[in-house]
């Protein structure tokens, strides 16, 4: 069960950068710049792999999709990355989410978050949004999470359901 419940852990971070960006809407992807807020909801897979009594290696994939008051409104989410747990704490050793807009551009970023107990409710994370395609090329950007990941009982062994509230800024040149 302990293993489980970290590798849903492991899913929430997926879950929280996705959140941090958002979608845009035909009306903020005009602006050049700004703030945003809002959530992020997703579920995926996990896999959770013990090496001895200390260690817990975990894979997670995971889609979902932002509501915001604007940037990144209504966009769809893919992520992915990897958390180490040792002696009981562990964090994200590299996530990524790829954002499609209802447009079909594209948009990525980087996951981190703090160090967390894979059963602790929630936890903080921070995003950088590295690039995108057609109106979000060359764009810049950074965010910040609040993952609420062991909050729902998840359908099935290997499953996550997780959502995030986000916060960040953009720029695009």
């Amino acid at each position: 069960m302990k293993t489980f419940v970290a590798a849903q852990s492991a899913c929430l971070f997926a879950v929280a950068a996705v959140l941090s960006l958002g979608i845009a809407s035909p009306s903020s992807a005009q602006m050049k710049e700004g703030t945003y807020s809002g959530t992020y909801s997703g579920f995926g897979t996990v896999k959770a792999t013990p090496v001895g009594k200390d260690r817990l290696l975990v894979a997670v994939d995971e889609t979902g999709f932002t509501l915001t008051n604007g940037f990144v409104d209504h966009m769809t989410w893919h992520c992915w990355g990897t958390q180490d747990y040792t002696n009981g704490m562990g964090q994200i050793q590299g996530g990524y989410c790829v954002g499609t807009d209802q447009a079909g551009d594209q948009l990525a970023l980087t996951l981190s978050d703090e160090k967390h107990a894979p059963d602790q409710k929630s936890w903080n994370g921070s995003v950088t949004l590295t690039n995108g395609t057609g109106k979000y090329t060359g764009i810049s950007g950074t965010g910040t999470y609040v993952v609420h990941g062991n909050e729902f009982r998840p359908p099935s062994q290997g499953v996550i359901v997780d959502y995030s509230t986000i916060q960040g800024n953009y720029k695009i040149p």
